[in-house]
């Protein structure tokens, strides 16, 4: 037993440096193998920014207890070379917080050293304690070497508006508080009515005026009715000028002038007697309380001239021209006749006769 492990370690021995000189054999064909493949060009980094080139960065974030929609100020105070150029990545996450307006200033240089703020205003809608996360930053020397850079992170507080409060309620009124305009159209109103009263009105008048000038004017007023006797005198005057009574036309004369004081009659006491019978105009005539005396000689006129037209009675020229004065006399006695007014004598008329009588 002790013999054939002393065999086997001896064979192990013996073998071992050729093993491992096929090993290095293989690699080496290896190697060079590849050495005639083609090598992809990778391009080298760009050279970086030395340190004492690199800008130094301050942030200050204020207030760091906000309310719900309260503004952040998120300030980012970078002092570089003056041929730099430092750029805030467009992609900033702010965690919880959204960014309203982003803003950069140049505040002031000190030789080769320019400084400027970044400013971002921040607004949280989401109580709690939110993380602002830090920032990267890429900067560019006049000589295009690029370096990155990142800012410190802060923590802000967001407090809800209520939560002090376990069942929040409205605050009581304690004061006047804020004036609330009311809109009052009491003014226009009243101004409206004023002005559909003035338009009514307005058109009104101008309704009426062109009405008026629709209406054909009214022409001068009648002149006023001639007297009854001036009618009766001209009448008979025209019938004692006429030549019915020498022409033998005695039934037409009296016709006419008993139709003439007809109508004075009607005429004078105001009734229409041309269409009465003699009968009817006597009560007429009763009714209106004439004169005994001119009563009598109007009736007796009547029947004179009733006889000739109706009895076939033909009287004499001289009885006919008797009963055209008669006419003449009923006219002119029941005319009525103008007041006479006297007047008081005065002091120089009654001294007169007395100086006279003193003088005789």
């Amino acid at each position: 037993m002790t013999g054939t492990r002393a065999i086997l370690i001896a064979l192990v021995v013996g073998f071992w440096p050729a093993l491992g000189s096929g090993a290095d054999a293989g690699v080496d064909r290896g190697i060079d193998a590849g050495t005639d493949a083609a090598v992809p060009d990778v391009a080298p980094p760009p050279p970086s920014i030395p340190a004492d080139r690199l800008p130094t960065l301050s942030l200050s974030v204020a207030p760091k207890e906000a309310a719900v929609g309260e503004l952040i100020q998120w300030n980012l105070k970078v002092k570089r070379r003056s041929g730099d150029r430092v750029h805030v990545l467009s992609g900033a996450s702010f965690s919880g917080l959204e960014v309203h307006s982003k803003e950069v200033q140049q505040i002031g240089t000190d030789g080769e050293w320019v400084e400027e703020i970044f400013s971002i205003k921040l607004i949280g809608f989401e109580p709690g304690q939110v993380e602002v996360g830090a920032q990267k930053l890429t900067v560019v020397d006049e000589q295009g070497r690029v370096a990155e850079l990142t800012t410190d992170g802060a923590t802000v507080e967001i407090k809800s508006l209520i939560a002090n409060e376990p069942e929040p309620e409205l605050k009581p009124d304690t004061g006047p508080g804020e004036a609330v305009i009311e809109k009052n159209y009491t003014l226009l109103w009243i101004l409206g009515i004023l002005a559909g009263v003035g338009l009514v009105a307005l058109l009104t008048l101008i309704a009426r005026k062109l009405w008026a000038m629709r209406k054909p004017k009214p022409g001068p007023p009648p002149p006023p009715p001639r007297p009854a006797e001036e009618i009766a005198l001209e009448k008979l005057t025209a019938l004692k000028e006429s030549t019915l009574l020498d022409e033998g036309q005695v039934k037409v004369f009296h016709i006419r002038l008993s139709e003439t004081i007809r109508e004075y009659v009607g005429n004078r006491y105001g009734f229409d007697s041309l269409e009465l019978s003699t009968e009817e105009l006597v009560v007429e005539l009763r009714n209106r309380k004439i004169a005994a005396l001119m009563f009598d000689s109007i009736i007796e006129f009547l029947n004179e001239t009733d006889l000739v037209k109706f009895a076939k009675l033909i009287p004499t020229l001289d009885e006919s021209r008797g009963l055209l004065r008669q006419g003449f006399a009923v006219v002119e006695h029941t005319t009525p006749q103008p007041a006479v007014t006297t007047t008081a004598p005065t002091k120089d008329e009654d001294a007169a006769p007395t100086k006279g009588a003193d003088d005789a």
